[in-house]
């Protein structure tokens, strides 16, 4: 079963798997690009690295928990990648 919560800011929360879920929206591929490598450093910084899909406009970011749920590494990591997001982003 697959039971999802919104989250403030856009970010969708799901039990199973444990994670957390946001798609972030750009206009052009260089502000993409410039999102990936904030997003980059912020993952050598902390160690944690999410699952990441992209294209020219928008970055799917999935911050999976450990065990049975999302813990609170994971939850600081999301929060802090809201911060590296242009305010322009969707």
């Amino acid at each position: 079963m697959i039971t999802e919560t919104r989250w403030p800011e856009g970010r969708t929360e799901v039990e199973r798997p444990p994670s957390l879920y946001r798609r972030f929206e750009f206009a052009a591929y260089p502000e993409t690009r410039a999102f990936l490598e904030r997003l980059a450093g912020l993952s050598k910084e902390t160690g944690l690295y999410p699952d990441l899909s992209f294209s020219r406009t928008y970055v799917n970011v999935t911050v999976h928990g450990s065990g049975t749920a999302v813990d609170a590494e994971a939850r600081t990591f999301a929060a802090r990648v809201e911060t590296i997001v242009p305010v322009e982003a969707a």
